[in-house]
C-alpha cells in the first residue's frame, strides 16, 4: 500500500469523491465490505460510506444477534418483529456503533419500532444524522425522539403530536422542515396551534413546506433571513384554516424566491399576500379546489401589490373543479393585474369562468411579456375567441416563445396559409388540442407554415382535459401535418441530389 494512503487527510479525501455517487449498488457495497476488511487504516472510513445513508432501519437490527436470525432467516419479512422482546440496553449500546455513522435515513411505515421503546428520552442515538424522514403512522410517531439530533438539517415528518414542539427544540440546526400529511388526516385547531408554535421555535430554516400557519408564525419568518421557500398545503379533511382579516402588523419577506400555496380556496393565500411584501419572489404558485372570478381577481390583485414586479418570473394559478358561476363583467380584469410583471418567463393559468382571452388582450399580455418563454391561458368554460392572425401578431413580440397552451377559435379561420409569410422558429411544444377544429387540413397547413419546429398538437391521449371529441379532428390534424413534414425531407432531399448532380 502506497504511504500516502497512510495519511488520514488524503484517505479522507479520496473517500469523499467515491462519496459523490450515492447510489450504491449492490456490487458496490460489497467492494466497500470487502475494502473495510482490508486493513485498519480503510476500515473506519469505508465503513462511514457503508453507513451513511439508510433507508429503514433493519440493517441496523440485523447487527444484533438475537435480532439477525428473525430478520433474515425466517419466512415472512413484513411481521418478523410481531411478539419480539424490545432491545436491551447492552444491545442498544452495540447499535449506537453503527448508528453514530449515519448521515440520512428514510424510515416509512416501519412496524419495528417498538423494539426501541425502553430507550430514555434523552437518548441521542444518532448523533451526526443530517436528514431525516419518518413517515409513519401516527401511533408511531411517538418513537420520533430516538431520532432526533441536534446536527439534523432536513427533516420530512407525516404527523403533529404533541411532541412536535420538542422536535424544534432539539434539532436547532434545521434548516429544511416538511410535513407530508396525509390528505385524509383529520387536523384540529390544537394541530394548527402547535405546529405554528413549533415553528416560531425555528430559526434557521431555508425552505418550510407544511398547513397552514397562524399570523405569528408568519411573522417570525418574515424574521429569518436564510428563509426562501415556503409551501402551504390545506388539508382537505380539515374545515377552513382562515387568517384574520383585521391583522394589523406588516410581514416584510426579504429573501423569499419561492412561495406556494394549495388550498381549498385562495383565500388564505390573498390574506397573506395583502399583509405581506415580497420583495424577491421570484416564483408563485396557487392550486384550490375551487377559485370563483372575483376571488380570482383579488388574488392577481395582491399579488400585483406585493412589490415583486422587478423579480417574479413565473407564476402557476390553478383551479381543480369547475363551480357554476356566472362569468364576470369584465372577465380580462384579473389578466390585466398581472401585466406589472414584466419580467416573467412562465405563465400558467388554468382556470373556469375567469379570464376570457381575445385578440387584443393576448396582444397586450405578449407586449407586456418580452420575456416570456413558456405560456398557458385556459378556460374552458369562456368562449375561445383568439384567431390566428391575433396569434401570429402577439408572436411577433415575443420571439423566446418556446411553449404556448391556449385556446383558440380554430374554427373561422382568417388568414391563408399559402400567403402566411411569418414563422415562429423558437415553439417547439404548441397545445391546442381543447380547441374545436373543422378544416383539420388547412389547420395543419397553417402550423406547418408557420411553426417549423412543431411535429404534432397534443391529443386527448396525451391531454385528458381536452373533449373526447376533439381526439380525432386533432389525430387528423396531426395526420396532414406528418404528411407535410415528410413530403418537406423528400422535397429536401430531391432538390439536394438534383443540386449535387
Amino acid at each position: 500500500m502506497h504511504r500516502a494512503l497512510l495519511i488520514s487527510e488524503v484517505l479522507s479525501e479520496i473517500f469523499a469523491h467515491v462519496n459523490e455517487n450515492r447510489s450504491l449498488q449492490t456490487g458496490k457495497k460489497l467492494s466497500l465490505e470487502a475494502l473495510a476488511r482490508t486493513c485498519k487504516a480503510f476500515h473506519e472510513p469505508a465503513m462511514d460510506l457503508l453507513w451513511a445513508d439508510l433507508d429503514g432501519i433493519i440493517p441496523l437490527l440485523g447487527c444484533v444477534p438475537r435480532l439477525h436470525q428473525l430478520i433474515y432467516h425466517t419466512g415472512s419479512k413484513l411481521d418478523w418483529s410481531k411478539g419480539v422482546d424490545p432491545l436491551s440496553e447492552h444491545e442498544a449500546h452495540r447499535l449506537l456503533r453503527h448508528a453514530a455513522r449515519v448521515r440520512s435515513l428514510h424510515i416509512s411505515c416501519s412496524a419495528d419500532l417498538h423494539l426501541f421503546a425502553i430507550l430514555p428520552i434523552e437518548t441521542c442515538m444518532f448523533p451526526r444524522l443530517l436528514s431525516l424522514a419518518f413517515i409513519v403512522r401516527r401511533l408511531q410517531h411517538k418513537y420520533l425522539y430516538i431520532f432526533l439530533s441536534p446536527t439534523l438539517r432536513r427533516c420530512v415528518l407525516s404527523v403533529i403530536n404533541s411532541d412536535f414542539k420538542s422536535f424544534a427544540t432539539r434539532c436547532v440546526a434545521l434548516e429544511h422542515l416538511s410535513l407530508k400529511i396525509p390528505e385524509w388526516e383529520r387536523q384540529s385547531a390544537n394541530n394548527r396551534t402547535l405546529l405554528s408554535d413549533s415553528v416560531r421555535l425555528c430559526k434557521r430554516l431555508v425552505t418550510l413546506s407544511c398547513l397552514p400557519l397562524d399570523w405569528a408564525a408568519w411573522k417570525h419568518l418574515s424574521d429569518i433571513p436564510s428563509l426562501l421557500k415556503v409551501s402551504v398545503c390545506e388539508p382537505r379533511s380539515a374545515s377552513r384554516w382562515s387568517l384574520d382579516r383585521d391583522i394589523v402588523n406588516f410581514a416584510h419577506f426579504l429573501n423569499i424566491t419561492t412561495l406556494s400555496f394549495d388550498v381549498n380556496t385562495a383565500a388564505y393565500a390573498i390574506t397573506v399576500l395583502q399583509h405581506s411584501e415580497f420583495p424577491s419572489l421570484g416564483e408563485f404558485e396557487v392550486v384550490a379546489d375551487v377559485l370563483p372570478c372575483a376571488e380570482a381577481e383579488q388574488l392577481f390583485r395582491a399579488l400585483s401589490q406585493c412589490k415583486a414586479n422587478q423579480t417574479l418570473e413565473h407564476i402557476s394559478i390553478a383551479a381543480r373543479l369547475s363551480k357554476v358561476q356566472e362569468p364576470s363583467f369584465d372577465s380580462s380584469a384579473a389578466v390585466t393585474q398581472l401585466l406589472c410583471f414584466t419580467h416573467l418567463r412562465t405563465v400558467r393559468l388554468d382556470l373556469h369562468y375567469c379570464i376570457h382571452i381575445d385578440n387584443d388582450l393576448l396582444l397586450e399580455v405578449m407586449s407586456s411579456w418580452p420575456h416570456i418563454r413558456s405560456l398557458k391561458l385556459v378556460d374552458t368554460k369562456m368562449p375561445p375567441t383568439v384567431t390566428f392572425r391575433g396569434l401570429f401578431a402577439a408572436l411577433h413580440l415575443c420571439p423566446h416563445l418556446h411553449t404556448l397552451h391556449i385556446l383558440m377559435d380554430t374554427v373561422n379561420i382568417d388568414i391563408d396559409p399559402a400567403a402566411e409569410s411569418f414563422q415562429h422558429t423558437t415553439l417547439h411544444n404548441l397545445d391546442l388540442s381543447q380547441s374545436d377544429i373543422e378544416d383539420a387540413e388547412t389547420v395543419a397547413r397553417i402550423i406547418f407554415s408557420v411553426f417549423p419546429c412543431i411535429d404534432r398538437i397534443p391529443t386527448q391521449r396525451d391531454c385528458w382535459n381536452a373533449p373526447v371529441g376533439f381526439y380525432k379532428k386533432w389525430a387528423e390534424v396531426n395526420r396532414h401535418l406528418g404528411y407535410l413534414k415528410s413530403s418537406a425531407v423528400v422535397g429536401g432531399d430531391i432538390t439536394g441530389t438534383v443540386a449535387k448532380s
